[in-house]
């Protein structure tokens, strides 16, 4: 049997905290988290109760240069680039909901129409051309164990906007839930290999 060194801390299991509008880490810099995991700076609105497993993508388009001359090819070269949140929220805060739609309006009020004591209300309009909002999120998740307390692996979209429809059920068996995705831009502005994304863990 080969002979390796396990390391127990190094796998890792924990829930993913949702960030929306948390500040953009400078260049060569991360995006700060104080010792629960919230992120510093910026104006953080924490997204709230999820269900499942909250998903950091990345990946990178890669086209093989191939030759008549040769069976395999002989290079490669990436032409293409992609990274990504998902999570699959359950609050049914109307203002959350809001920040996972590209084209809404949210506003909120009193409406005396309404019966009493129901009265206030929370509201999503669409409809119309209107600026994809875009900002930068993250996705915190504490490290385990006695070994890494306070300690956090964080993903984070520098110019994200939010990317998938919107879509709700209701049932009286379960709890209503909605995707969301949230898609990384470039930031022209940074320097090449660090213009979408971040992803580290503190040790």
């Amino acid at each position: 049997m080969p002979s390796f060194t396990i390391t127990l801390p190094d796998i890792h299991q924990g829930p993913g905290f949702l960030w929306y509008n948390v500040q953009t880490p400078t260049a060569g810099a991360r995006l700060l988290v104080d010792a629960n995991g919230n992120p510093i700076g910026g104006s953080p609105v924490p997204m709230g109760a999820s269900e499942g497993a909250a998903t950091f993508h990345l990946e990178a388009k890669i086209e093989e240069i191939s030759i008549d001359q040769e069976t395999a090819p002989v290079d490669a070269v990436m032409t293409a680039e992609s990274a990504y949140l998902e999570v699959t929220l359950k609050e049914s805060s109307l203002a959350k909901i809001g920040y996972t739609l590209a084209h809404d309006t949210y506003s909120s009020g009193t409406d005396t129409g309404l019966p009493a004591g129901a009265q206030n209300y929370e509201q999503i309009t669409v409809g119309g051309l209107v600026a994809v909002p875009r900002c930068a999120v993250a996705l915190v998740s504490p490290r385990r164990g006695f070994s890494s307390p306070g300690k956090f692996m964080v993903a984070c979209l520098y110019n994200a906007y939010p990317h998938d429809p919107f879509q709700v059920g209701f049932t009286r068996t379960k709890e209503a839930t909605y995707k969301v995705r949230f898609e990384g831009l470039a930031v022209l502005s940074r320097a090449q290999g660090d213009r979408v994304a971040q992803f580290y863990r503190q040790t």
